[in-house]
């Protein structure tokens, strides 16, 4: 992004809001086959270690392109706080997972922010650089809430 080493330390310097999930899924049937449906993530980034069976995709342009395993990879991906942060120069990417005729593991850690942290764009991609803020200022718990609320009552967006 182009800020101090550390920069993010600021948003979450207690570490209390990070946490990591162990992901299990059961072998696809001829039924079905969703593993996590179609998301963005709503942290600033998540880190996803994953073993050699695959089913993790990302959406690029209309179409699901795999993100397949590499050993000893960890898959970086860019959640909804970075988006804002940087007003759109990075973009926190749609993804989904797809099951497997196999098991498949996942590990995912997830770097939150502290609950009560206001995010909005930097100035280092708006005043500095003479563009305006695509969003406004958030509180993250309510930002959080809203998420959780729209998977229910859509959409479940940034914007």
């Amino acid at each position: 992004m182009g800020l101090p080493p550390g920069f993010l330390r600021g948003y979450n310097d207690a570490r209390g809001f990070d946490h990591m999930t162990a992901k299990r899924y059961f072998p696809a049937t001829e039924e079905e086959n969703v593993g996590i449906s179609a998301h963005e993530d709503s942290n600033c980034i998540t880190f996803i270690f994953q073993d050699d069976v695959g089913g993790l995709e990302v959406l690029n342009d209309g179409d699901w392109v795999p993100a397949e395993p590499v050993d000893g990879s960890i898959i970086v991906n860019i959640g909804d706080v970075i988006q804002v942060l940087s007003n759109d120069k990075l973009k926190s990417a749609m993804h989904r997972v797809v099951r497997k005729p196999v098991h498949r593991h996942s590990f995912a850690f997830f770097f939150n922010l502290h609950g009560d942290k206001w995010f909005e764009p930097l100035p280092e991609f708006t005043a500095k650089i003479g563009e305006p803020p695509r969003y406004r200022r958030f509180l993250y718990r309510e930002y959080h809430q809203l998420r959780v609320r729209n998977k229910t009552h859509p959409p479940a967006r940034i914007d």
